[in-house]
């Protein structure tokens, strides 16, 4: 389990680079994804159970991520690697992951609020007192690179795994 770790580690690391510089993930992660996806199927069985709960998590991200798409809240690379993401992670750890990616988007989500707060208290401000509330919903919106926030999760992943 250690090197399947630090394999989607070093992914990871790669893609959150890539996703900060060009704000894009390529579909050839997904791709990737895809084929190690099926070789961990076949290599390892005790880790990779070829059954239909192995999908569970990555369809589901499919529908959520299109979802999150279209309503402007997630970018569709995002989604897309996201979902081919739970195809190499070892099934066991699929609801711990789920948890950890939920926090992480909620602490990252709420640091870059109150940044962008602080940053622009007097616009935001303003905005408020004469209701003009698509300048303040414009205001408080903040799009960010998804892959830190999941490389993020990844380690705090580690992190329960060896403690």
């Amino acid at each position: 389990m250690n090197w399947i770790y630090f394999l989607i580690l070093s992914q990871l690391l790669i893609v959150s680079w890539i996703d900060i510089k060009i704000k894009k993930i390529s579909n050839l992660w997904f791709g990737l994804n895809l084929i190690l996806g099926i070789g961990f199927h076949i290599g390892y069985p005790d880790l990779y159970p070829t059954e239909w709960t192995a999908l569970i998590f990555p369809i589901a991200w499919l529908v959520v991520g299109f979802i999150l798409f279209v309503l402007g809240i997630m970018g569709a690379g995002d989604s897309k690697y996201l979902a081919s993401l739970f195809l190499i992670i070892p099934i066991e750890q699929h609801a711990v992951m789920l948890e950890k990616i939920i926090y992480s988007t909620v602490v990252v989500g709420l640091v870059m609020l109150s940044i962008k707060i602080i940053r622009d208290f007097q616009k935001i401000k303003a905005y408020a007192f004469s209701s003009y509330w698509s300048g303040l919903k414009e205001s408080l919106r903040s799009r960010f690179s998804y892959a830190p926030v999941i490389l993020l999760a990844w380690i705090f992943l580690g992190v329960e795994l060896w403690t």
